[in-house]
């Protein structure tokens, strides 16, 4: 990949934030549903270059939170704004200037698809069609090259987490919002990856939001939100 595809492209007319600048902020965030209240009154600020971590157990509404910072699920109560943008009216511009992971039921991959063609499909959703060297470069820059070829059902759990990373990139958003690097991993594992997406976002000068069950995790990332001591 040379210089200028890899790097951060901002949306028009947007200036971009000094580094370490809030990039997304929210105020009493609350989510309620006829099942119940996913969060509520969550209140953070995230800063431009950070590696945030939401961090709570299974059921405490984590991947809820993450995907209403995402800008993909509608909030109930309170205030959230990413970058310049105040949603929800703003949902649709926001949407375009935050990348997403892998989220179960959300975006999974077929699992027959190949790896290499998982890549180029994301490509094609912004008007590009990369020849095969292209896509190969690409997963060589994510250290995915060895997975070209292989199925995503074959993918070990913790190269599918990067792969999903690394196709959340694609579109050069501002924020990256990652979920679960703890599934079917053991805790190095899982650190091994935080810290790989700790020096993607200082490199890049991206945001990632990052969820996580450990405390220990957590703690790693440059900032954090505890679901289980706050909601």
């Amino acid at each position: 990949m040379n210089a200028k595809s890899k790097r951060i492209v901002h949306g028009a007319n947007i200036t971009p934030y000094a580094e370490g600048g809030a990039v997304l902020s929210c105020e009493g965030l609350t989510l309620s549903t006829l099942l119940g209240t996913p969060y509520h009154d969550v209140s953070l600020e995230v800063r431009q270059g950070d590696t945030f971590a939401v961090c709570g157990k299974n059921g405490s509404g984590k991947t809820a939170l993450l995907l209403t910072l995402a800008g993909r699920m509608k909030f109930s109560k309170g205030s959230l704004r990413i970058l310049d943008y105040r949603l929800p009216r703003q949902s649709a511009k926001a949407q375009r200037r935050v990348g997403l992971g892998l989220f179960e039921g959300l975006n999974d991959l077929p699992s027959t698809q190949k790896t290499a063609d998982a890549v180029a499909a994301e490509f094609e959703l912004y008007g590009r069609r990369p020849a095969k060297a292209d896509v190969a470069s690409y997963l060589a820059e994510w250290g995915l090259d060895g997975e070209m070829s292989k199925a995503i059902g074959d993918l070990t759990s913790k190269k599918l987490v990067e792969l999903g990373v690394a196709l959340a990139w694609v579109g050069h958003p501002d924020i990256i919002v990652v979920d679960d690097i703890e599934s079917e991993l053991t805790l190095d594992q899982s650190f091994a990856i935080l810290d790989n997406i700790k020096r993607f976002s200082k490199a890049r000068n991206a945001t990632v939001l990052v969820g996580v069950l450990e405390p220990e995790l957590a703690a790693a990332a440059d900032d954090a939100y505890y679901l289980s001591e706050r909601s």
